[in-house]
Protein backbone atom coordinates (compact mmCIF):
# COMPACT_ATOMS: atom_id res chain seq x y z
CA UNK A 1 0.00 0.00 0.00
CA UNK A 2 1.42 3.48 -0.85
CA UNK A 3 2.71 5.77 1.85
CA UNK A 4 0.14 9.09 1.76
CA UNK A 5 1.09 12.00 0.26
CA UNK A 6 3.28 10.83 -1.68
CA UNK A 7 1.96 10.81 -5.61
CA UNK A 8 0.99 13.45 -7.73
CA UNK A 9 -2.14 14.20 -9.49
CA UNK A 10 -1.92 12.47 -12.96
CA UNK A 11 -3.57 13.84 -16.04
CA UNK A 12 -4.97 17.57 -16.30
CA UNK A 13 -8.67 16.47 -15.45
CA UNK A 14 -9.20 17.35 -11.58
CA UNK A 15 -13.27 17.83 -11.51
CA UNK A 16 -15.80 15.71 -12.98
CA UNK A 17 -19.51 16.90 -12.18
CA UNK A 18 -22.16 14.92 -12.10
CA UNK A 19 -25.39 16.32 -12.96
CA UNK A 20 -28.59 13.55 -12.41
CA UNK A 21 -31.64 13.03 -14.61
CA UNK A 22 -33.33 16.23 -12.79
CA UNK A 23 -31.21 18.92 -11.28
CA UNK A 24 -30.79 20.84 -14.10
CA UNK A 25 -34.63 20.52 -15.49
CA UNK A 26 -36.08 23.65 -12.90
CA UNK A 27 -33.81 25.87 -14.90
CA UNK A 28 -35.40 24.76 -17.99
CA UNK A 29 -38.42 26.66 -19.78
CA UNK A 30 -41.72 24.63 -20.56
CA UNK A 31 -41.38 24.52 -23.20
CA UNK A 32 -37.54 23.90 -22.97
CA UNK A 33 -35.26 26.48 -25.30
CA UNK A 34 -31.88 25.73 -27.08
CA UNK A 35 -31.16 28.73 -25.14
CA UNK A 36 -31.90 27.10 -21.59
CA UNK A 37 -29.78 24.03 -22.28
CA UNK A 38 -26.82 26.19 -23.23
CA UNK A 39 -26.89 28.16 -20.33
CA UNK A 40 -27.06 25.53 -17.94
CA UNK A 41 -23.99 24.19 -19.04
CA UNK A 42 -22.57 27.83 -19.27
CA UNK A 43 -23.01 27.81 -15.67
CA UNK A 44 -20.96 24.58 -15.74
CA UNK A 45 -18.05 26.37 -16.92
CA UNK A 46 -18.13 28.72 -14.33
CA UNK A 47 -17.26 25.89 -11.69
CA UNK A 48 -14.24 25.15 -13.85
CA UNK A 49 -15.39 21.96 -14.50
CA UNK A 50 -12.98 19.50 -16.42
CA UNK A 51 -15.88 16.91 -17.70
CA UNK A 52 -19.45 17.19 -17.44
CA UNK A 53 -22.03 14.14 -16.69
CA UNK A 54 -25.49 14.33 -17.91
CA UNK A 55 -26.81 11.22 -16.42
CA UNK A 56 -29.49 9.66 -19.81
CA UNK A 57 -30.74 6.91 -19.11
CA UNK A 58 -32.04 5.28 -15.47
CA UNK A 59 -35.04 3.34 -14.06
CA UNK A 60 -35.41 2.08 -18.12
CA UNK A 61 -36.24 5.06 -19.03
CA UNK A 62 -34.26 7.83 -21.53
CA UNK A 63 -33.47 11.40 -20.31
CA UNK A 64 -32.72 14.45 -23.09
CA UNK A 65 -33.02 12.39 -25.73
CA UNK A 66 -35.46 9.51 -27.18
CA UNK A 67 -35.29 6.06 -28.73
CA UNK A 68 -37.35 3.33 -30.03
CA UNK A 69 -36.27 0.81 -27.22
CA UNK A 70 -37.39 2.03 -24.18
CA UNK A 71 -39.51 4.72 -22.81
CA UNK A 72 -38.80 8.31 -22.16
CA UNK A 73 -39.15 9.99 -18.83
CA UNK A 74 -42.34 9.74 -18.57
CA UNK A 75 -42.21 12.64 -15.32
CA UNK A 76 -43.53 16.58 -15.93
CA UNK A 77 -40.39 18.41 -15.95
CA UNK A 78 -38.72 15.85 -18.21
CA UNK A 79 -42.00 16.55 -20.48
CA UNK A 80 -40.98 20.38 -21.35
CA UNK A 81 -38.51 18.84 -23.72
CA UNK A 82 -40.63 17.20 -25.72
CA UNK A 83 -41.10 19.68 -28.08
CA UNK A 84 -38.24 19.99 -29.02
CA UNK A 85 -37.23 16.52 -29.71
CA UNK A 86 -40.69 16.75 -31.84
CA UNK A 87 -38.77 19.24 -33.71
CA UNK A 88 -35.84 17.32 -34.15
CA UNK A 89 -33.52 18.70 -31.59
CA UNK A 90 -32.49 16.25 -29.05
CA UNK A 91 -31.49 17.61 -25.77
CA UNK A 92 -28.23 16.38 -25.37
CA UNK A 93 -26.98 17.40 -28.47
CA UNK A 94 -26.94 20.70 -27.39
CA UNK A 95 -25.43 19.82 -24.18
CA UNK A 96 -22.72 17.95 -26.15
CA UNK A 97 -22.03 21.09 -28.20
CA UNK A 98 -22.01 23.65 -25.18
CA UNK A 99 -19.80 21.66 -23.72
CA UNK A 100 -17.22 21.62 -26.26
CA UNK A 101 -17.59 24.67 -26.76
CA UNK A 102 -16.63 25.40 -23.38
CA UNK A 103 -13.63 23.28 -23.46
CA UNK A 104 -15.29 20.70 -21.03
CA UNK A 105 -15.75 17.13 -21.90
CA UNK A 106 -19.29 15.51 -22.33
CA UNK A 107 -20.04 11.78 -20.79
CA UNK A 108 -23.56 10.33 -21.14
CA UNK A 109 -24.15 8.55 -17.84
CA UNK A 110 -25.73 5.39 -17.37
CA UNK A 111 -27.36 4.49 -13.88
CA UNK A 112 -27.04 1.04 -13.67
CA UNK A 113 -30.04 -0.02 -11.13
CA UNK A 114 -31.62 3.58 -10.11
CA UNK A 115 -34.54 2.19 -7.45
CA UNK A 116 -36.41 5.30 -6.90
CA UNK A 117 -39.53 3.93 -8.39
CA UNK A 118 -40.80 6.19 -10.79
CA UNK A 119 -41.45 3.90 -13.30
CA UNK A 120 -43.86 1.60 -11.85
CA UNK A 121 -45.99 0.97 -15.14
CA UNK A 122 -43.38 -0.57 -17.46
CA UNK A 123 -42.07 -2.37 -14.42
CA UNK A 124 -45.36 -4.19 -14.44
CA UNK A 125 -45.71 -5.33 -17.87
CA UNK A 126 -41.69 -6.81 -17.57
CA UNK A 127 -43.60 -8.81 -14.45
CA UNK A 128 -45.97 -9.55 -16.68
CA UNK A 129 -43.72 -10.35 -19.88
CA UNK A 130 -40.54 -11.04 -18.65
CA UNK A 131 -40.43 -11.71 -15.37
CA UNK A 132 -36.95 -12.87 -15.19
CA UNK A 133 -35.49 -9.33 -15.71
CA UNK A 134 -36.84 -7.42 -12.68
CA UNK A 135 -35.28 -7.95 -9.09
CA UNK A 136 -38.56 -7.99 -6.88
CA UNK A 137 -36.46 -8.33 -3.70
CA UNK A 138 -35.18 -5.42 -3.75
CA UNK A 139 -37.65 -2.53 -2.79
CA UNK A 140 -37.68 1.48 -3.48
CA UNK A 141 -34.84 3.56 -2.27
CA UNK A 142 -37.25 6.54 -2.10
CA UNK A 143 -40.06 7.03 0.33
CA UNK A 144 -42.49 7.96 -1.92
CA UNK A 145 -42.12 5.68 -4.08
CA UNK A 146 -45.53 4.81 -5.16
CA UNK A 147 -47.14 0.89 -3.71
CA UNK A 148 -47.07 -0.36 -7.13
CA UNK A 149 -43.12 -0.11 -7.37
CA UNK A 150 -43.05 -1.76 -4.18
CA UNK A 151 -45.03 -4.76 -5.72
CA UNK A 152 -43.37 -5.08 -8.68
CA UNK A 153 -39.87 -4.21 -8.05
CA UNK A 154 -37.98 -1.40 -9.66
CA UNK A 155 -34.31 -2.82 -10.20
CA UNK A 156 -32.69 -5.34 -13.38
CA UNK A 157 -31.25 -7.90 -13.64
CA UNK A 158 -28.06 -8.35 -14.56
CA UNK A 159 -27.59 -11.91 -13.82
CA UNK A 160 -30.09 -12.39 -17.40
CA UNK A 161 -28.58 -12.14 -20.48
CA UNK A 162 -31.50 -10.20 -22.21
CA UNK A 163 -31.59 -7.82 -19.40
CA UNK A 164 -27.75 -7.14 -19.97
CA UNK A 165 -28.46 -7.05 -23.70
CA UNK A 166 -31.31 -3.98 -23.03
CA UNK A 167 -29.06 -1.63 -21.66
CA UNK A 168 -25.86 -2.15 -24.04
CA UNK A 169 -28.43 -1.66 -26.86
CA UNK A 170 -28.98 1.25 -25.28
CA UNK A 171 -25.08 2.67 -24.45
CA UNK A 172 -24.75 1.47 -28.34
CA UNK A 173 -27.61 3.65 -29.67
CA UNK A 174 -25.91 6.39 -27.99
CA UNK A 175 -22.84 6.31 -28.98
CA UNK A 176 -23.47 6.17 -32.56
CA UNK A 177 -25.98 8.56 -32.64
CA UNK A 178 -24.21 11.39 -30.13
CA UNK A 179 -20.75 12.91 -30.75
CA UNK A 180 -19.86 11.81 -26.79
CA UNK A 181 -16.67 11.85 -25.33
CA UNK A 182 -17.37 8.99 -23.47
CA UNK A 183 -19.82 7.11 -20.87
CA UNK A 184 -20.04 6.53 -17.20
CA UNK A 185 -21.85 3.79 -15.74
CA UNK A 186 -23.26 4.87 -12.23
CA UNK A 187 -23.37 1.56 -9.80
CA UNK A 188 -23.95 3.83 -6.70
CA UNK A 189 -27.92 4.19 -8.21
CA UNK A 190 -27.52 1.54 -7.13
CA UNK A 191 -25.09 -1.29 -6.74
CA UNK A 192 -27.24 -4.25 -6.42
CA UNK A 193 -27.34 -5.63 -9.97
CA UNK A 194 -27.64 -9.42 -9.08
CA UNK A 195 -29.69 -11.42 -6.81
CA UNK A 196 -28.53 -11.04 -3.17
CA UNK A 197 -27.06 -14.62 -3.09
CA UNK A 198 -25.82 -14.69 -6.20
CA UNK A 199 -24.14 -10.89 -6.04
CA UNK A 200 -20.47 -12.15 -4.40
CA UNK A 201 -20.31 -15.05 -7.43
CA UNK A 202 -21.48 -13.11 -10.40
CA UNK A 203 -18.31 -10.70 -11.04
CA UNK A 204 -17.23 -12.93 -14.13
CA UNK A 205 -20.89 -11.75 -15.87
CA UNK A 206 -20.34 -7.87 -15.08
CA UNK A 207 -16.44 -7.79 -15.81
CA UNK A 208 -17.99 -9.01 -19.64
CA UNK A 209 -20.73 -6.49 -18.98
CA UNK A 210 -17.73 -4.16 -18.93
CA UNK A 211 -15.87 -5.59 -21.67
CA UNK A 212 -18.72 -5.33 -24.20
CA UNK A 213 -18.91 -1.55 -23.67
CA UNK A 214 -15.63 -0.86 -23.73
CA UNK A 215 -15.71 -2.78 -27.45
CA UNK A 216 -19.22 -0.56 -27.84
CA UNK A 217 -17.08 2.60 -27.00
CA UNK A 218 -13.55 1.02 -29.31
CA UNK A 219 -15.84 0.47 -32.06
CA UNK A 220 -16.83 4.32 -32.85
CA UNK A 221 -14.35 6.12 -35.53
CA UNK A 222 -12.15 8.74 -34.54
CA UNK A 223 -10.62 9.37 -30.93
CA UNK A 224 -10.64 7.01 -28.09
CA UNK A 225 -14.14 7.34 -26.13
CA UNK A 226 -13.85 7.33 -22.25
CA UNK A 227 -15.30 4.75 -19.82
CA UNK A 228 -16.00 5.16 -16.35
CA UNK A 229 -17.43 4.21 -13.54
CA UNK A 230 -18.54 5.31 -10.44
CA UNK A 231 -18.84 2.52 -7.56
CA UNK A 232 -19.53 2.39 -3.61
CA UNK A 233 -15.96 3.28 -1.51
CA UNK A 234 -15.34 0.24 -0.01
CA UNK A 235 -13.37 -2.11 -2.79
CA UNK A 236 -14.33 -4.96 -0.52
CA UNK A 237 -18.09 -3.92 -0.83
CA UNK A 238 -18.24 -3.67 -4.42
CA UNK A 239 -16.11 -7.22 -4.97
CA UNK A 240 -19.30 -8.61 -2.76
CA UNK A 241 -21.95 -7.04 -4.81
CA UNK A 242 -20.14 -8.25 -8.17
CA UNK A 243 -17.97 -5.76 -9.10
CA UNK A 244 -14.41 -6.32 -9.77
CA UNK A 245 -12.71 -3.07 -9.91
CA UNK A 246 -9.06 -4.20 -9.76
CA UNK A 247 -10.08 -6.56 -12.90
CA UNK A 248 -11.35 -3.39 -14.64
CA UNK A 249 -8.32 -1.73 -14.07
CA UNK A 250 -5.50 -4.12 -14.69
CA UNK A 251 -7.13 -5.05 -17.94
CA UNK A 252 -7.83 -1.87 -19.47
CA UNK A 253 -11.57 -2.08 -19.15
CA UNK A 254 -11.86 1.27 -17.64
CA UNK A 255 -10.58 4.97 -17.74
CA UNK A 256 -11.54 5.85 -14.81
CA UNK A 257 -13.62 4.96 -11.38
CA UNK A 258 -14.94 7.55 -8.80
CA UNK A 259 -15.33 5.42 -5.78
CA UNK A 260 -17.84 7.75 -3.01
CA UNK A 261 -20.44 6.77 -0.30
CA UNK A 262 -24.15 6.87 -2.13
CA UNK A 263 -25.18 10.10 -0.32
CA UNK A 264 -22.41 11.48 1.90
CA UNK A 265 -19.06 12.78 1.98
CA UNK A 266 -17.02 11.04 3.88
CA UNK A 267 -13.98 12.16 5.05
CA UNK A 268 -12.06 9.27 6.97
CA UNK A 269 -12.05 6.78 3.92
CA UNK A 270 -9.18 4.76 2.50
CA UNK A 271 -8.71 5.76 -0.98
CA UNK A 272 -5.50 4.54 -1.76
CA UNK A 273 -7.31 0.66 -1.76
CA UNK A 274 -8.02 2.10 -5.25
CA UNK A 275 -5.33 3.97 -6.13
CA UNK A 276 -2.62 1.78 -5.00
CA UNK A 277 -4.33 -0.68 -7.86
CA UNK A 278 -4.88 2.07 -10.32
CA UNK A 279 -1.35 3.43 -10.18
CA UNK A 280 -0.36 -0.32 -11.60
CA UNK A 281 -2.57 0.54 -14.38
CA UNK A 282 -3.57 3.67 -16.61
CA UNK A 283 -6.83 3.85 -14.74
CA UNK A 284 -7.42 7.23 -12.66
CA UNK A 285 -9.44 7.68 -9.68
CA UNK A 286 -11.85 10.67 -8.69
CA UNK A 287 -13.45 10.04 -5.25
CA UNK A 288 -16.59 11.69 -4.85
CA UNK A 289 -17.70 14.66 -2.69
CA UNK A 290 -21.57 14.79 -1.81
CA UNK A 291 -23.18 18.27 -0.45
CA UNK A 292 -24.52 16.46 2.69
CA UNK A 293 -22.69 14.73 5.66
CA UNK A 294 -24.96 12.16 7.08
CA UNK A 295 -28.71 10.78 6.98
CA UNK A 296 -29.06 12.36 10.21
CA UNK A 297 -28.34 15.99 9.23
CA UNK A 298 -29.30 15.29 5.74
CA UNK A 299 -32.36 17.77 5.92
CA UNK A 300 -30.24 20.69 7.71
CA UNK A 301 -26.63 20.56 7.20
CA UNK A 302 -24.59 20.53 3.75
CA UNK A 303 -20.98 20.52 3.55
CA UNK A 304 -19.06 23.94 4.11
CA UNK A 305 -15.98 24.60 2.13
CA UNK A 306 -13.76 24.56 4.99
CA UNK A 307 -15.46 20.67 4.83
CA UNK A 308 -14.60 20.57 1.52
CA UNK A 309 -11.29 21.87 1.44
CA UNK A 310 -10.74 19.06 4.35
CA UNK A 311 -12.12 15.94 2.36
CA UNK A 312 -10.23 16.82 -0.67
CA UNK A 313 -7.02 17.44 1.34
CA UNK A 314 -7.58 13.93 2.59
CA UNK A 315 -8.68 12.47 -1.08
CA UNK A 316 -5.13 13.99 -3.04
CA UNK A 317 -3.04 12.42 -0.25
CA UNK A 318 -4.41 8.98 -0.77
CA UNK A 319 -3.15 9.51 -4.58
CA UNK A 320 -6.67 10.40 -6.20
CA UNK A 321 -5.71 12.49 -9.40
CA UNK A 322 -9.37 15.02 -8.72
CA UNK A 323 -12.55 14.86 -7.42
CA UNK A 324 -16.21 14.29 -8.68
CA UNK A 325 -19.29 15.48 -7.42
CA UNK A 326 -22.88 14.45 -7.32
CA UNK A 327 -25.94 16.14 -6.04
CA UNK A 328 -24.69 19.45 -6.02
CA UNK A 329 -28.16 20.94 -6.24
CA UNK A 330 -28.13 20.92 -2.59
CA UNK A 331 -25.98 24.16 -2.56
CA UNK A 332 -28.83 25.48 -4.81
CA UNK A 333 -31.43 26.03 -2.74
CA UNK A 334 -34.77 25.57 -3.03
CA UNK A 335 -35.92 24.31 -6.57
CA UNK A 336 -39.18 23.02 -7.89
CA UNK A 337 -39.00 19.63 -9.19
CA UNK A 338 -41.31 18.08 -6.40
CA UNK A 339 -41.90 18.25 -2.30
CA UNK A 340 -41.32 15.20 0.34
CA UNK A 341 -44.07 12.93 0.87
CA UNK A 342 -45.95 14.77 3.59
CA UNK A 343 -46.60 17.45 0.64
CA UNK A 344 -43.87 20.02 1.66
CA UNK A 345 -40.88 21.67 -0.20
CA UNK A 346 -37.74 19.99 0.52
CA UNK A 347 -36.25 21.46 3.88
CA UNK A 348 -32.61 22.57 2.68
CA UNK A 349 -30.31 25.23 5.17
CA UNK A 350 -31.48 28.99 5.09
CA UNK A 351 -27.59 29.97 4.70
CA UNK A 352 -27.06 27.73 1.00
CA UNK A 353 -26.57 30.14 -1.91
CA UNK A 354 -28.93 30.43 -4.80
CA UNK A 355 -28.22 29.26 -8.25
CA UNK A 356 -25.99 29.32 -9.88
CA UNK A 357 -23.45 31.21 -7.69
CA UNK A 358 -22.74 27.95 -5.98
CA UNK A 359 -20.53 26.99 -8.94
CA UNK A 360 -17.99 29.79 -8.32
CA UNK A 361 -17.41 28.67 -4.87
CA UNK A 362 -16.80 25.30 -6.75
CA UNK A 363 -14.35 26.59 -9.32
CA UNK A 364 -11.72 27.59 -5.98
CA UNK A 365 -11.99 23.77 -5.32
CA UNK A 366 -10.05 22.80 -8.69
CA UNK A 367 -6.72 23.40 -7.69
CA UNK A 368 -5.14 20.96 -5.18
CA UNK A 369 -1.81 23.66 -4.22
CA UNK A 370 -4.81 26.01 -2.71
CA UNK A 371 -6.38 24.04 -0.53
CA UNK A 372 -4.56 25.42 2.81
CA UNK A 373 -4.80 28.75 2.01
CA UNK A 374 -8.19 28.75 4.68
CA UNK A 375 -9.23 26.76 7.24
CA UNK A 376 -10.16 22.96 7.04
CA UNK A 377 -12.97 21.90 8.91
CA UNK A 378 -12.85 17.78 9.12
CA UNK A 379 -16.09 16.09 10.38
CA UNK A 380 -15.97 12.29 11.35
CA UNK A 381 -19.53 10.84 11.82
CA UNK A 382 -21.31 7.88 10.87
CA UNK A 383 -23.01 8.65 7.62
CA UNK A 384 -26.07 6.72 8.05
CA UNK A 385 -27.50 6.80 11.49
CA UNK A 386 -29.26 3.35 12.13
CA UNK A 387 -29.92 2.45 8.36
CA UNK A 388 -29.33 -1.11 8.02
CA UNK A 389 -27.42 -1.36 11.06
CA UNK A 390 -25.02 1.80 10.78
CA UNK A 391 -23.96 0.13 7.03
CA UNK A 392 -25.65 2.21 4.67
CA UNK A 393 -28.17 1.31 1.68
CA UNK A 394 -26.04 -1.72 0.83
CA UNK A 395 -24.89 -2.47 3.82
CA UNK A 396 -20.99 -1.72 2.63
CA UNK A 397 -20.24 1.35 4.99
CA UNK A 398 -18.09 0.24 8.31
CA UNK A 399 -18.30 3.46 11.02
CA UNK A 400 -16.24 4.54 13.63
CA UNK A 401 -17.26 4.85 17.08
CA UNK A 402 -16.62 4.65 20.46
CA UNK A 403 -18.70 2.85 23.16
CA UNK A 404 -17.78 2.99 27.07
CA UNK A 405 -20.62 0.68 28.77
CA UNK A 406 -20.87 1.87 32.56
CA UNK A 407 -21.58 -1.55 33.52
CA UNK A 408 -18.01 -2.87 32.12
CA UNK A 409 -14.79 -2.55 34.43
CA UNK A 410 -12.72 0.75 33.08
CA UNK A 411 -13.81 0.30 29.58
CA UNK A 412 -11.97 1.95 26.49
CA UNK A 413 -12.14 2.26 22.75
CA UNK A 414 -10.57 3.95 20.34
CA UNK A 415 -11.56 5.77 17.43
CA UNK A 416 -9.56 6.26 13.74
CA UNK A 417 -9.47 9.51 12.11
CA UNK A 418 -7.40 11.24 9.24
CA UNK A 419 -5.96 14.42 8.81
CA UNK A 420 -3.45 14.99 6.26
CA UNK A 421 -1.93 18.23 7.55
CA UNK A 422 1.49 19.40 8.27
CA UNK A 423 0.92 19.54 12.24
CA UNK A 424 1.53 22.73 14.14
CA UNK A 425 4.89 22.55 16.52
CA UNK A 426 2.83 24.51 18.82
CA UNK A 427 -0.74 24.79 20.16
CA UNK A 428 -3.06 27.10 19.39
CA UNK A 429 -7.19 28.06 19.33
CA UNK A 430 -7.20 27.91 15.69
CA UNK A 431 -6.29 24.12 15.63
CA UNK A 432 -8.36 22.08 17.65
CA UNK A 433 -10.29 18.60 18.07
CA UNK A 434 -13.50 18.54 19.33
CA UNK A 435 -15.10 15.23 20.51
CA UNK A 436 -18.62 14.63 21.20
CA UNK A 437 -19.33 12.10 23.96
CA UNK A 438 -23.11 11.74 23.89
CA UNK A 439 -24.19 10.83 27.56
CA UNK A 440 -21.41 12.14 29.49
CA UNK A 441 -21.68 13.43 32.80
CA UNK A 442 -20.08 15.64 35.48
CA UNK A 443 -19.05 12.50 37.39
CA UNK A 444 -17.56 10.35 34.49
CA UNK A 445 -13.61 10.58 34.85
CA UNK A 446 -12.59 9.92 31.37
CA UNK A 447 -8.65 9.75 30.37
CA UNK A 448 -7.49 10.30 26.55
CA UNK A 449 -4.89 9.84 24.56
CA UNK A 450 -3.81 10.99 20.76
CA UNK A 451 -2.09 8.26 18.93
CA UNK A 452 -0.93 6.67 22.62
CA UNK A 453 0.05 9.36 24.24
CA UNK A 454 -1.91 11.41 27.17
CA UNK A 455 -4.25 14.20 26.32
CA UNK A 456 -3.69 15.49 29.89
CA UNK A 457 -4.94 18.79 28.40
CA UNK A 458 -8.09 17.80 27.30
CA UNK A 459 -11.41 20.67 28.48
CA UNK A 460 -14.57 18.27 29.19
CA UNK A 461 -17.40 20.59 28.97
CA UNK A 462 -20.66 18.94 30.22
CA UNK A 463 -22.73 21.80 29.48
CA UNK A 464 -22.96 21.22 25.99
CA UNK A 465 -25.70 18.97 24.23
CA UNK A 466 -24.10 16.88 23.68
CA UNK A 467 -21.12 17.31 26.00
CA UNK A 468 -17.70 17.80 24.45
CA UNK A 469 -13.78 17.58 24.92
CA UNK A 470 -11.57 19.95 22.92
CA UNK A 471 -7.75 19.49 22.53
CA UNK A 472 -5.52 22.07 21.26
CA UNK A 473 -3.59 20.22 18.64
CA UNK A 474 0.47 20.20 18.02
CA UNK A 475 2.68 17.72 16.99
CA UNK A 476 3.21 15.86 19.07
CA UNK A 477 0.89 13.76 19.48
CA UNK A 478 -0.72 14.14 16.36
CA UNK A 479 0.41 13.30 13.16
CA UNK A 480 -0.06 13.94 9.73
CA UNK A 481 -2.33 11.10 8.42
CA UNK A 482 -4.42 8.68 10.44
CA UNK A 483 -4.66 9.41 13.82
CA UNK A 484 -6.37 7.51 16.92
CA UNK A 485 -8.10 8.50 19.58
CA UNK A 486 -8.31 6.77 22.43
CA UNK A 487 -10.93 7.06 25.53
CA UNK A 488 -11.30 5.36 28.99
CA UNK A 489 -13.63 5.61 31.66
CA UNK A 490 -11.38 5.05 34.71
CA UNK A 491 -14.52 6.03 37.67
CA UNK A 492 -18.36 6.62 37.42
CA UNK A 493 -21.06 7.05 40.21
CA UNK A 494 -23.19 4.52 38.38
CA UNK A 495 -23.57 1.66 36.27
CA UNK A 496 -26.22 2.54 33.90
CA UNK A 497 -26.09 3.43 30.21
CA UNK A 498 -23.28 4.25 27.92
CA UNK A 499 -20.81 7.20 26.73
CA UNK A 500 -21.31 7.01 22.79
CA UNK A 501 -18.57 9.15 20.61
CA UNK A 502 -19.52 8.70 17.23
CA UNK A 503 -18.14 11.97 16.03
CA UNK A 504 -15.20 14.50 15.98
CA UNK A 505 -14.47 18.34 14.30
CA UNK A 506 -11.18 18.69 13.39
CA UNK A 507 -10.10 22.49 12.78
CA UNK A 508 -7.05 23.08 10.67
CA UNK A 509 -5.73 26.55 10.03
Amino acid sequence: MMELGTQQPRGTRRLIYVSDPSNTTSRLGDPTTEEDLRNVVRNYARGKIDTAVQEIFAECMTMFWRNDICPYDIRPHHQRMVPMMDAGTMPVEIYIDECHKQGMEFLAGFRMNDRHGHHPEYFKMLCEEKPEWVLREYKPSWRGAPQESHEYGCSLNYAVEGAREFLLSIIEAAVSRFDLDGVELNYTRLVECFPRDEAAGSSPIMTDFIRRVREILDAKDGRKLILGVRVPQQLAGCLAWGLDIPTWMRKGLIDFVAPGDFGFTDFNEKWENFTSIARETDCLVYPQTQPKIGIELNRTTVMSYAQYRAALTNIYAAGADGFSVQNHFFHWGLFNVGTEPDGKAPAYPPNVGGYPEPFDDMAKLTDPSALADAERHYTFLPLWGDRQDGRGMSYIYEKEEIRLNRSEEKPTGSFRFRVYEEMPKRKSEGCRLIIQAIGLNVTDQLVASINGIAADDIVWDCESDPATGTILISDPPFKRGDNELGLGLVACDTKDGEILVEQLDCYVT
